[in-house]
């Protein structure tokens, strides 16, 4: 199943398609080296193909770009799964990341912190707003939490575990209908 949501504000112009009976291929483009790094990866641990395309007013920050991009891919993700339960535990180095999701009614919590303020031209703290914007405008409810490693672990298992937990959730709603 494949869908495309658009995106035009003041601050963004944002195209997400995706087809969660993909293979994991991706083309990402925002602009923001991390990202895009974290899209790719959500694209591959899923197996969902993914394309998004997103020009935003970077010179002001990564905030509305991250939050935009994230606006969109949870209003796709929204359309194609309704019902469906997924989770997932990624280990990377000395970091053991949890995503567990739940698709029907918005919800969000994030237990992890971040060293650092910023990676790959982002700022940590939107990393968590991403993500609850995804699970909100896809209308499911997350919860991500991370112990222990760097903020490189960090960032790529709670990906892992992010992009594991929707395809597990997918199939899931697929196999309830």
């Amino acid at each position: 199943m494949k869908s495309s949501f658009k995106r035009d504000t003041k601050e963004t112009k944002i195209s997400v398609i995706l087809d969660i009976d993909g293979s994991g291929l991706s083309e990402v483009a925002t602009g923001i080296e991390l990202l895009d790094d974290i899209l790719v990866i959500l694209a591959k641990a899923s197996g969902f193909d993914l394309t998004v395309k997103a020009k935003g007013d970077l010179a002001t920050g990564d905030h509305h770009t991250a939050e935009d991009v994230g606006i969109a891919l949870g209003s796709v993700l929204g359309k194609l799964i309704q019902k469906g339960i997924g989770s997932s535990l990624v280990p990377s180095g000395e970091c053991l990341a949890l995503a567990a999701i739940r698709f029907g009614e918005p919800g969000y919590s994030g237990d992890f912190e971040f060293r650092s303020d910023e990676m790959g031209c982002m700022a940590l703290e939107n990393f968590g707003h991403f993500a609850r914007t995804v699970a909100y405008n896809g209308r499911f409810t997350l919860h991500l939490s991370a112990k222990g490693g760097g903020d490189h672990q960090k960032i790529d298992a709670l990906t892992l575990a992010l992009g594991r937990a929707l395809k597990r959730a997918a199939t899931d709603g697929v196999q309830e209908k």
